[in-house]
């Protein structure tokens, strides 16, 4: 009998929040433009199975390598404390005889903020819209919960950089660098529904986890 569990995947997504799907101009939802799932240590083959499955029930998701490759973001400057993560599209690896083709989706580079462009609320109202699938015909709700003692919330700002094409991974529209953006980190708990109807998916979001 193998065993075929999945031990750990990172994932990263780029993310259009407000979408009023619902066209009530009260019930926020957010539409994925890239989800990326790659495993731990650049190890493709964690992620083919979820890709799969993700695109057969509506949502695209692409195979992606991450830097740092076991964890959300890394440590590049002690004093005073900055961090950077970055997401490339795996489209083809190769690294015996090359080439590989890995092109650039997108790097942050932050720090932790002195004054806060938004508040956690901000953050945490958007992480809990309901998804609206690629397919625009259902929705999905992904609960996340950081009320935890390890959650550890910190607000940030930095720079972002989209790279879009020919050699980048992103659309052309979203393609640029966007100085001084805000931003937070935390860990959360998060809760997973099947995908629905959007006025379902809308229901479910629990008004205690916006706190």
């Amino acid at each position: 009998m193998a065993n075929l569990q999945i031990d750990t995947l990172l994932g990263g997504y780029v993310l259009i929040p407000w979408v009023d799907r619902l066209r009530d101009g009260k019930t926020p939802f957010h539409y994925a433009i890239r989800n990326y799932i790659g495993g731990e240590n650049d190890n493709d083959l964690e992620a083919v199975v979820p890709t799969a499955v993700g695109s057969l029930t509506g949502t695209t998701i692409f195979i992606a390598s991450f830097s740092p490759n076991d964890d959300a973001y890394a440590l590049v400057a002690s004093n005073p404390p900055q961090f950077s993560a970055q997401v490339k599209n795996v489209i083809v690896r190769n690294p015996l005889s090359g080439p590989s083709v890995i092109p650039e989706a997108y790097d942050f580079n932050f720090v932790t903020a002195t004054t806060p462009l938004y508040t956690e609320r901000t953050f945490r109202t958007v992480l809990n819209q309901p998804q609206v699938l690629n397919n625009q015909l259902l929705c999905q709700l992904n609960a996340y919960s950081f009320n935890e003692t390890f959650a550890k919330p910190e607000l940030r700002e930095g720079n972002v950089t989209l790279y879009g094409p020919p050699a980048g991974a992103l659309p052309s529209a979203l393609a640029g660098r966007y100085l001084r953006q805000g931003g937070l980190s935390a860990k959360a708990q998060m809760l997973g529904y099947n995908a629905e109807g959007c006025a379902s998916a809308a229901a479910r979001v629990d008004p205690r986890s916006l706190e």
